[in-house]
């Protein structure tokens, strides 16, 4: 039997072809102790590399444009530079870079500008970390990943992300009529009081209301008044 060595295969050879074909990923996360998990999570994986870490969105953009990673897994709550204007900084410098957002914050708002800075993926901290690497991988492909959170807050299903590209979140479908429908719902006025302050019919409210609450999935009142409150529509 020939050895591997005798047979022109060294094992180094190997390392660097299997390297060549891992998904590099720079980490960012303003938190050592969740930068540390990320990095376990992903380096238990081989498919995945972590090639560097960075702590603020400004360290991110450098190290990015050093090391073109293919994937940045960026937190949105950080000191310093935007995490949005970030991402748009890297994919101007690295067009081939996935962004991937992840992040305590689902709200409508937060994931529409994850979208608009052009990022590709956008996990919630409070899903399942077991998906991280699935949404790495994902992104790399140049496709779209959301965490079960965060994809419950975009527009169109599972099946219909699957055939197009998400362009926004559910709030961002919202007509300007429609918000302000939204507010006064939020605020606890009834319909006809509503059709009285904006010098409309209360069956237009009645439509309004309907429309809203088809967009955003949500049929109740109460939920209705709280997804105001949370997206900063009204104040609590």
């Amino acid at each position: 039997m020939q050895s591997a060595q005798g047979n022109g295969f060294r094992y180094a050879d190997f390392e660097r072809m299997t390297a060549s074909k891992s998904i590099t990923v720079l980490v960012v996360d303003d938190h050592a102790l969740i930068r540390a998990a990320l990095v376990s999570l992903l380096e238990d994986t081989s498919d995945i590399k972590v090639i560097a870490e960075a702590s603020n969105g400004a360290d991110a953009v450098e190290l990015a444009h050093k090391h073109s990673p293919n994937v940045v897994l960026l937190d949105v709550d950080m000191p310093g530079v935007d995490a949005f204007h970030a991402a748009s900084h890297i994919l101007q410098l690295r067009p081939n870079t996935a962004i991937m957002f992840l992040t305590a914050t689902d709200s409508d708002r937060a994931i529409g500008q994850a979208l608009k800075a052009g990022a590709l993926g956008y996990v919630v901290k409070s899903d399942d970390p077991s998906g991280i690497p699935t949404g790495v991988r994902t992104v790399s492909r140049g496709e779209q990943y959301f965490s079960p959170r965060a994809a419950e807050r975009v527009r169109g299903n599972a099946a219909e992300m699957r055939k197009r590209k998400v362009t926004g979140a559910r709030g961002e479908a919202l007509s300007d009529r429609e918000i302000e429908v939204l507010r006064y719902v939020g605020r606890g006025f009834a319909k006809k009081q509503i059709a009285e302050m904006l010098g409309i019919s209360v069956k237009t409210v009645d439509k309004h209301v309907t429309s809203v609450m088809e967009k955003l999935d949500i049929h109740d009142r109460v939920e209705l008044a709280l997804y105001a409150v949370r997206e900063g529509f009204i104040s609590a």
